[in-house]
């Protein structure tokens, strides 16, 4: 068995989003599939799919409301699957702001929802447990709730992350021959 990963697609769709270059890598890849299958040996299969899907984001990316990040003494997560960390005390006016603020965009759950809704799978261990935030804030549509102090994650034009089927659902080709 040989395992391989190749990073151009998500690459390209991060930093330019859905469009021309996007459009040269789907043929590139589907170039370097196609040359991979002529090459099989015989009784060899060949298995391609991808990690994840992504949303072209853009202008939806927007930093954290300011009366939520007040009561956030952190973030974490991804954007689109953003934790906040309550400041001592805050954890349930928290989640009410964030509740006022994004219930109509997204949805906003405490630790323990997402935990018995199962998206992070049956029983995370303790030791994640301890590391996820107070209130998570899941985007419905193409928004990302973005960190005031990284810089660096304005910059991306497409994102995974979120819970919508053009990130989670992802195709798999098979091939022998």
């Amino acid at each position: 068995m040989v395992y391989a990963y190749y990073d151009g697609i998500d690459r390209v769709a991060h930093s330019a989003g859905f469009g021309e270059l996007y459009d040269a890598e789907l043929v590139a890849v589907d170039r370097l599939v196609s040359d991979l299958v002529s090459a099989l040996p015989p009784g060899a299969v060949l298995a391609v799919t991808a990690d994840h899907g992504q949303v072209e984001v853009g202008r939806l990316a927007v930093p954290l409301a300011p009366e939520v990040a007040r009561l956030s003494g952190l973030m974490s997560g991804e954007a689109r699957f953003r934790w906040l960390h309550a400041l001592p005390g805050d954890r349930g006016e928290l989640y009410e702001q964030a509740s006022a603020v994004y219930g109509r965009e997204a949805w906003v759950a405490t630790r323990d929802e997402v935990v018995k809704a199962d998206v992070l799978g049956a029983g995370p261990s303790p030791e994640a447990l301890e590391r996820l935030g107070d209130v998570l804030l899941v985007p419905l549509d193409n928004r990302a709730y973005l960190d005031p102090g990284d810089q660096g994650d304005a910059k991306l034009v497409c994102r995974h992350g979120g819970l919508s089927g053009a990130e989670m659902l992802v195709p798999l080709l098979c091939s022998g021959s």
